[in-house]
């Protein structure tokens, strides 16, 4: 039966009602639709290094939501640095994003990109160590770098710190288990693990049922090491929604009082202008543009 004019006209303009809603539910659906963000668990229960840096992430996604819409975190399984990292280059989990130091062979190889912003404002790069008991009062006659060398010290598999401090000169052994070198070090079978300023009064805290556990309290070594979000560099929305947020709260100064909120305590802890400073290279960074260093934490706060 062939139909009429009238019909086929009609029949058309329902077709193309039809793609206008189907579009519009589409669409409507796309500006409503959570945008989910995962991020690293601690791998122990006295794992705090990264209580601040969740909180920054929360602090930026909030900033954006005018903008670029609601959102969720969700944390994803326990893992090491370098399994979290493969997890972002696979992209097994939505929108993956790690905090991490910086390293070209990221940007190298193509798959994680990161975002231009130093999480930590550079307090990391200032480290004080944790210390076998037997040798900490000899610790206090040092004087050089040198001398600091004949002692061994310990870090974990895939953390960066290891490759700056082999590159000074140090003997460094990469040991698997974050938990035990605090052990291994209490117990002298490494004489430092070295951490970030901003790290070691929680640990000392978190860790303190370990017995003979002690820290330096004489000298810090320092060598640049900004830390940045990194993702899988497919996640463009990702990228640019973080940098915005980290700017914007930066600049309003919510940023800055998060992070006097999480290390004024610390600086108060380990008192940094009081210390021996020996100061380190960091080659690893001879390629990094130097733009993230106007985000650097005020030198004047040091207690």
């Amino acid at each position: 039966m062939r139909l009429s004019k009238h019909k086929i006209s009609l029949c058309r303009l329902l077709s193309q009602l039809t793609v206008v809603i189907l579009l519009n539910a589409i669409m409507c659906g796309l500006a409503y639709a959570e945008f989910l963000v995962s991020i690293r668990s601690p791998e122990t229960l006295e794992d705090t290094r990264e209580a601040y840096s969740f909180e920054l992430i929360k602090l930026v996604m909030d900033k954006t939501k005018a903008k670029y819409g609601d959102y969720r975190l969700q944390p994803i399984p326990s893992m090491n640095r370098p399994r979290a990292r493969y997890a972002a280059k696979l992209k097994i989990y939505p929108n993956l994003l790690l905090e991490e130091s910086y390293d070209k062979e990221f940007s190298e190889k193509g798959d994680l990109s990161y975002i231009n912003f130093p999480v930590e404002l550079g307090i990391l790069g200032h480290r004080i160590c944790f210390v076998n008991p037997k040798i900490k009062e000899d610790l206090k006659k040092i004087t050089s770098v040198e001398q600091l060398k004949k002692y061994s010290m310990g870090h974990g598999i895939g953390w960066i710190d290891t490759n700056i401090l082999r590159a000074n000169g140090f003997h460094v052994s990469e040991i698997p288990s974050y938990a035990g070198l605090f052990k291994m070090t209490a117990a002298g079978r490494i004489d430092l693990f070295c951490r970030g300023a901003n790290e070691i009064k929680g640990e000392y805290e978190a860790f303190k049922y370990i017995k003979e556990l002690t820290y330096d309290e004489t000298f810090v070594l320092t060598y640049a090491l900004p830390r940045f979000y990194y993702t899988n560099s497919d996640n463009k929305l990702l990228i640019a929604r973080v940098q915005d947020g980290l700017v914007t709260s930066y600049k309003d100064g919510s940023l800055k009082n998060l992070w006097l909120k999480y290390q004024t305590a610390n600086l108060d802890f380990v008192k940094l202008h009081q210390r021996k400073k020996f100061n380190l290279a960091n080659p690893f960074i001879a390629d990094l543009p130097k733009d993230y260093e106007q985000y650097a934490f005020d030198k004047s706060i040091l207690r």
